[in-house]
């Protein structure tokens, strides 16, 4: 992969040390496996690198495993669905931190409209079994070795993915017989001792 962008001179001086190092290093240790493109936001911590669908598994290995990196935390896993404005229609997001050395990255991976599917990172954070498990059911994204993926916001006869942009607000969804039936309310059946009062002053003259 080739770079989409390269920090200038003038903005090195706004970045933390810290980061500076960060991208020293993942380009001695990835070359051209990674490619560093223009961050969205967090400009001082906003390092964000773009990863293929077939290396994203042994890179986020060895940015979890590699002492110059050691990314110990996975902050978030979500999608965007870029419906029309990109050849490569959905864009996975990981939100790395390093608590030990205090750097963070950002790493985006585009996959296919038809069949998206992407390997599981579970078994690296185990953060990412609930973050995976709200991307496949928002958005329909498979990943691959994940172990129970399963809906986790809508229920399993939920037909579609809502957050995908081509999902129509009036869609109807089929009806389900209740799960568990509904049950008296035994609330009425509970009884207390009467509360104790206190004097009130005038009492207590």
């Amino acid at each position: 992969m080739t770079d989409k962008n390269t920090t200038n001179n003038s903005e090195i001086s706004t970045i933390p040390a810290v980061q500076v190092e960060l991208e020293k290093s993942l380009r001695e240790i990835f070359g051209e496996d990674i490619a560093f493109i223009e961050p969205h936001a967090w400009k001082e911590y906003g390092l964000t690198i773009q990863v293929s669908p077939s290396k994203i598994k042994s890179v986020m290995t060895t940015l979890k495993d590699d002492n110059r990196t050691h990314f110990d935390m996975l902050i978030d896993v979500t999608c965007v669905d870029w419906l029309d404005q990109k050849d490569e229609r959905f864009e996975i997001v990981y939100q790395l931190l390093s608590v030990e050395l205090s750097h963070r990255l950002c790493v985006k991976v585009s996959l296919p409209e038809t069949a998206p599917e992407i390997d599981s990172v579970r078994d690296l954070w185990s953060t990412a079994n609930f973050l995976e498990r709200e991307v496949f059911d928002m958005f329909g994204v498979g990943f691959k070795g994940h172990g129970d993926l399963r809906r986790i916001l809508m229920y399993d006869e939920f037909v579609g993915h809502p957050l995908r942009k081509d999902y129509h607000i009036l869609n109807k969804q089929p009806r389900i017989p209740l799960r568990v039936p509904e049950l008296r309310n035994t609330s009425n059946d509970l009884h207390r001792a009467p509360l104790v009062g206190m004097p009130t002053k005038k009492q207590r003259l």
